[in-house]
């Protein structure tokens, strides 16, 4: 199809090729359309389009989801970090079109989704007194993570009225961000039965905004993550959230910048975006990946 005029009935003719000096492809197709008039390739429309270091994609997309910061992917591949963080924004946006052009079919795989579990879990860009929001849902039955959004929340605690002298007055999109999330789950889960998440008084209004009062809606007192390596020495018996729980700490060990203790710190939130949508198609990609290697395309 013509990318051009997207007529599903035009004709479209090859018309020659073209060199590319990188890459593993070395003559690419040029095509014509007899609609329209206009010329396209066969890399219009591509992850690497017009990219001068395509070979580098790949490989700045797998060191990024293995907890290696920007810094860190430039000095392995001896580019720079303009590179890099380009390449994170263009993978993001290829990630969160995925993300959006899914439907149920895709979500559910062999079975439909009854329960889904959801939470925020919090960060910060700069410094502690500028906090950011990761609102998340997941499937409880494999993890599957089925939507993810950022977004900006003001200091609370003894932190506020510091942040609020440093840097003013900070603005809450939190309500719309896991409006935006519900929204999601609401359209690729129309099985959905039980909607399970930490006692926040937030959100009870929006599930019956979103979902109705017929939906049921659980929630249970949140606590702190155990220590690791304790097993069967770990307090405080089943956790109902472990699904939601376990697949946040993924996102911390896998995001350098999400880590506990680290100096690598979010500094733009456009950026953060980025990197977790690319997250959300790396790790569903891993739970239904099959023989192939994780590839964007």
């Amino acid at each position: 199809m013509c990318p051009h005029c997207k007529d599903p009935k035009s004709r479209v003719v090859k018309d020659g090729f073209f060199p590319r000096a990188v890459g593993h492809i070395k003559r690419v197709q040029r095509y014509r359309c007899r609609a329209c008039k206009r010329k396209f390739s066969a890399q219009t429309g591509a992850l690497t389009y017009r990219e001068r270091k395509p070979h580098l994609t790949q490989k700045i997309m797998r060191l990024l989801m293995e907890g290696v910061s920007q810094r860190g992917c430039a000095r392995s591949l001896r580019c720079t970090q303009t590179t890099v963080a380009n390449k994170l924004v263009r993978l993001g946006a290829r990630a969160q079109m995925h993300l959006l052009a899914r439907s149920s079919d895709d979500i559910a795989k062999s079975a439909p989704i009854e329960t889904v579990i959801f939470d925020e879990m919090e960060t910060f860009e700069h410094s502690k007194c500028k906090p950011v929001a990761i609102a998340i849902a997941v499937n409880a039955a494999n993890r599957c993570v089925i939507a993810a959004e950022v977004a900006v929340m003001p200091a609370k605690g003894k932190l506020a009225p510091i942040a609020r002298k440093r840097y003013g007055k900070r603005q809450d999109d939190r309500p719309e961000t896991m409006r935006r999330v519900l929204s999601e789950v609401h359209r690729l889960c129309p099985a959905v039965t039980l909607l399970k998440s930490d006692k926040c008084p937030r959100y009870p209004g929006y599930v019956r905004k979103i979902f109705g009062k017929q939906l049921k809606h659980e929630t249970y007192k949140g606590r702190k993550g155990c220590v690791v390596g304790q097993g069967e020495l770990k307090r405080g018996g089943r956790d109902p959230l472990f699904t939601l729980n376990h697949t946040c700490a993924m996102f911390r060990d896998r995001i350098k910048r999400l880590s506990r203790r680290t100096w690598c710190t979010t500094k733009r939130v456009d950026r953060l975006g980025c990197l977790v949508h690319l997250y959300a198609w790396w790790h569903n990609q891993l739970i239904f990946r099959a023989k192939n290697p994780l590839m964007m395309t």
